[in-house]
């Protein structure tokens, strides 16, 4: 799915910090009149309580030296401000995501957190996002037709001298998994270095290949057996939610703790009004008629996110007049447009192409419905948003899309691959009716089990029992490293 987060309002800062800093024991200390921009976060002292007094861990201010909690954050995929080439990376879900924890821990202050993703030909190699946030890129150049195989590989490659350095430079290292074997096999290799290591299931290993092959539940399945040794690996694992936590209990075996951290979205946000000019703008960019209602898709377009039926979709809406949005890139791409373009009408249907986050909270406005005809899903974050944005989403039931829609759902939930029944459902909601306002209803009170103050402190807390546990991390207090007066990150990370 595209990138869709908003930077943080002042206002919003200022209470997601104190919020954040309640939840794990923290008084924070408010900032004058004028917002987080003036706020010296030099003058908080948040001790975790857990961790024994005096351990390299916390952020202790003695002088003017400081101390923070150095986290190395790998994910394969993460966003960041700015334009890159979407043919090697469309961001998706993943890069949401991690975003959004990165920028939650930020704005709690006394974490610094490097993030090391994929280098991405044509941009850059290293960008600083604040004083405690960097991300660094690795990889090698590569051309566009091989970045899909290789560029996860290469990233591995390039990572190595920094994964054999984070003893020195880290406290806890945190691992999102995507599907492929490269995180799995960071993960073991960070376990025997002897560094604290938490990993969090944001996709299963190799799903599309597990499953064309029919390797699921057979003696001879190596993506089970490497899922496994790495899970077993960690101090933590975290899974979406509660079906996958069960599954990844299964996987890692008696003794084994995983916890429940879901995706967050940031509610307030989504609610901001845009103004009237820029959603006309948009319509028209797009070739979108002011009288004519909106379905949106937004997501990647890959075969996983199930764009197949969209050209379906498009075929029935159109005959009513309603006009399908398709916010997105993806590898399908172009068999996308060959099929719309093979059985709907001119004018009803346009793909976006890379959306930025503004551009995201503009579709929401203008939608009446959103689609996520999803054949496989962790969680779908881009639910979260449809609810935050109060616009009534359908979905297929797959992965965790139910855990998401709670009890009684938040959205029109439909058994996958009833094309027919997805159809139904979206004509139906299009409708001022009692359906689409009691959806919305729900959706207002689901969301906020989904916030970024929750999810921030849940992690917070679980670094907080991983490193008491393992005794305060890699270094001992004499090998500390202090951090720059600017709040920087130790020199040489």
């Amino acid at each position: 799915m595209p990138a869709r987060c908003a930077p943080f309002r002042p206002a919003v800062q200022e209470r997601r910090h104190c919020r954040a800093m309640r939840h794990v024991g923290v008084s924070p200390v408010h900032p004058p009149r004028g917002g987080c921009s003036k706020f010296r976060r030099d003058r908080l002292s948040p001790h975790f309580n857990s961790i024994p007094r005096g351990c390299s861990c916390p952020f202790n201010r003695t002088g003017d030296e400081r101390s923070m909690l150095r986290i190395l954050r790998i994910t394969p995929h993460f966003y960041r401000p700015g334009r890159w080439p979407v043919a090697f990376d469309p961001v998706g879900g993943l890069q949401n995501q991690t975003w959004t924890i990165a920028q939650g821990l930020d704005m709690a202050g006394g974490v610094a957190q490097t993030v090391l993703t994929t280098y991405i030909p044509g941009g850059p190699r290293h960008v600083r996002l604040s004083p405690r946030l960097e991300v660094k890129c690795a990889g090698f150049w590569l051309p566009e037709f091989a970045a899909g195989p290789l560029m996860c590989l290469t990233w591995f490659l390039a990572a190595l001298p920094t994964l054999f350095r984070a003893r020195r430079h880290f406290d806890l290292v945190h691992i999102h998994f995507n599907h492929s074997v490269w995180c799995r096999v960071m993960t073991i290799l960070l376990a025997r270095l002897g560094m604290p290591v938490v990993v969090s299931m944001n996709t299963a290993l190799w799903a599309g290949l597990q499953h064309a092959l029919r390797l699921r539940g057979k003696p001879y399945d190596m993506t089970a057996w490497i899922e496994r040794k790495a899970l077993r690996s960690a101090n933590r694992i975290v899974a979406l939610t509660e079906r996958y936590r069960l599954e990844a209990e299964a996987e890692a075996g008696p003794g084994s703790r995983v916890s429940v951290i879901a995706d967050a979205v940031d509610s307030e946000a989504f609610r901001c009004p845009v103004q009237g000019a820029d959603l006309r703008a948009f319509r028209a960019e797009h070739g979108i008629r002011d009288d004519r209602p909106i379905v949106s898709f937004i997501g990647r377009i890959s075969p996983e996110k199930g764009w197949q039926d969209l050209p379906h979709l498009v075929e029935r809406l159109s005959a009513k007049g309603v006009f399908l949005l398709i916010c997105g890139d993806g590898p399908d791409r172009q068999k996308l447009e060959t099929a719309l373009a093979a059985i709907s009408r001119p004018g009803s249907w346009a793909i976006t192409g890379f959306v930025s986050p503004e551009e995201v909270k503009k579709a929401f406005r203008i939608s009446r419905v959103m689609v996520l005809p999803s054949r496989r899903e962790v969680l779908g974050s881009v639910l979260l948003e449809a609810m935050a944005a109060g616009v009534p989403a359908v979905a297929y039931a797959v992965g965790g899309v139910g855990d998401v829609a709670g009890i009684p759902p938040a959205f029109a939930l439909v058994e996958q691959g009833q094309r027919d029944e997805l159809i139904r459902r979206t004509l139906e909601l299009l409708d001022d009716g009692p359906t689409r306002q009691t959806f919305m209803r729900r959706a207002r009170q689901r969301v906020r089990s989904f916030s970024v103050d929750s999810a921030v402190s849940l992690t917070l807390r679980l670094y907080n029992s991983v490193l008491a546990e393992v005794g305060c991390g890699s270094r001992g207090r004499t090998e500390q490293l202090a951090f720059q007066k600017d709040g920087g990150p130790p020199d040489g990370v």
